[in-house]
């Protein structure tokens, strides 16, 4: 209900009747959003992120792949995390996992997730740190999920940012949100909440959400002196 509040749009009765005039909107944000797919400037990360997500969802697809629901032997071809496999010698999985996902509600939720976060968090790290952090959350929740479940089939992105929310939740350590704590735990916290509350029903990798959130916040941390000393 959160999600679609904040993406759903809102009717504004002056832009109607622009349109009804035949009088083009000021911005589309369709457009907007196809823009936000082309690295550069302070999302150059982000975007790079997204687009092998959907790469490699979309390569998932015309191989035949089911849209909504794929099955698990599927999704291990490609390279999904499970203990027996990446235990055994495939410790590649750690990663591939990290940019599969298990049909196309699964991606845009993470895609919310993802731009969500990166909006605050790659503009204060830089390229170059976030992609650090980004990878040690991910490849961290994927060690938690193969130490915690012994048969779960374990894909996506979600590791990797409720890394990124794990820094944030850090960062308000520190002084970089000073004036607006309260906001960015208002923003950020229910997310955070509601997701790892709804994995403990069953059917969610909760172990990748947790391991990822903590390693992030610690990763985050450690960063975060390495930007305030080349500042300095």
């Amino acid at each position: 209900m959160f999600l679609f509040a904040l993406i759903f749009p809102q009717y504004v009765k002056k832009e109607h009747e622009r349109q009804l005039k035949g009088i083009k909107p000021k911005s589309d944000d369709l457009v907007d959003m196809l823009k936000y797919l082309i690295p550069k400037g302070e999302h150059f990360a982000t975007s790079i992120i997204l687009d092998i997500n959907i790469i490699v969802f979309l390569a998932m697809v015309f191989s035949g792949i089911h849209i909504i629901s794929p099955n698990g032997l599927e999704l291990l071809e490609w390279g999904a995390n499970r203990r027996s496999e990446t235990s055994g010698s495939d410790w590649w999985r750690l990663v591939s996992s990290m940019f599969l996902h298990g049909g196309i509600m699964h991606l845009f939720l993470n895609v919310y997730g993802l731009v969500l976060a990166a909006i605050f968090v790659e503009p204060i790290f830089g390229r170059t740190k976030y992609f650090i952090l980004y990878f040690i959350s991910g490849i961290c929740g994927s060690l938690a999920s193969i130490y915690w479940y012994e048969n779960t089939i374990s894909v996506g992105a979600s590791g990797a940012i409720f890394g990124l929310y794990g820094a944030i939740l850090g960062l308000l350590l520190t002084k970089e949100f000073d004036g607006g704590k309260k906001f960015m735990l208002l923003l950020i916290g229910p997310y955070v909440a509601i997701n790892l509350l709804y994995g403990l029903t069953g059917g969610i990798d909760n172990a990748a959400h947790i391991g990822g959130l903590t390693s992030g916040a610690v990763a985050g941390l450690i960063l975060y002196q390495f930007i305030n000393k080349n500042a300095s």
